[in-house]
């Protein structure tokens, strides 16, 4: 084989693979509510990789979703929660059939993220509380075995949310090459 034959096949590998890569990238980690995610990222204070990962991980991004445990939504938030974070933001309470609006519960859910950021400074701690609560992330930060400052975790003791928050740290990394 010639010189340029080789060169234009190598090419031609190349933009296979990054054609696949792409396609791969797009299906395990989809972008919808760019817009939305955008607006409330910057408006409470979030990346929007976070935001985009978590509604990733929480729902595949299926805007109808509900959990066993009755999160609701892209983002599986509790209508309890998200009528707790609003009384704290002097938003309206909401009703289940609202929060499942996307606009709406990625709107409550970055609320409920700036929240908990304020109140753990830790990422993976905050990511801990989110999925397992703030009430049971708390008592982790009392206690020696979970954590050595009271600040952050040092192990997360349930198997579910630690492999959360895994997921979640993992795909913020494709997301930020989409942002």
């Amino acid at each position: 084989m010639k010189t340029p034959t080789i060169f234009l096949l190598l090419i031609s590998s190349f933009c296979l693979l990054l054609a696949s890569y792409k396609t791969y990238t797009a299906i395990t980690h989809p972008i919808k509510y760019e817009n939305e995610i955008a607006c409330y990222a910057e408006k409470y204070s979030l990346s929007p990789s976070l935001v985009a990962s978590i509604i990733n991980v929480e729902s595949s991004y299926k805007k109808n979703a509900k959990s066993s445990k009755n999160a609701i939504g892209l983002m599986q938030i509790k209508l309890s929660t998200a009528n707790y974070v609003a009384s704290l933001y002097n938003m309206p309470t909401l009703t289940e059939d609202e929060l499942f609006k996307p606009k709406t519960n990625i709107e409550y859910g970055c609320m409920y993220l700036n929240y908990l950021s304020k109140k753990f400074s830790d990422t993976n701690t905050m990511l801990a509380s989110y999925n397992a609560g703030e009430t049971v992330v708390r008592s982790w930060l009392n206690n020696e075995e979970y954590s050595l400052n009271k600040k952050s975790l040092k192990l997360i003791p349930y198997e579910e949310t630690k492999n959360y928050v895994k997921k979640v740290n993992k795909n913020i990394k494709y997301y930020e090459k989409i942002y």
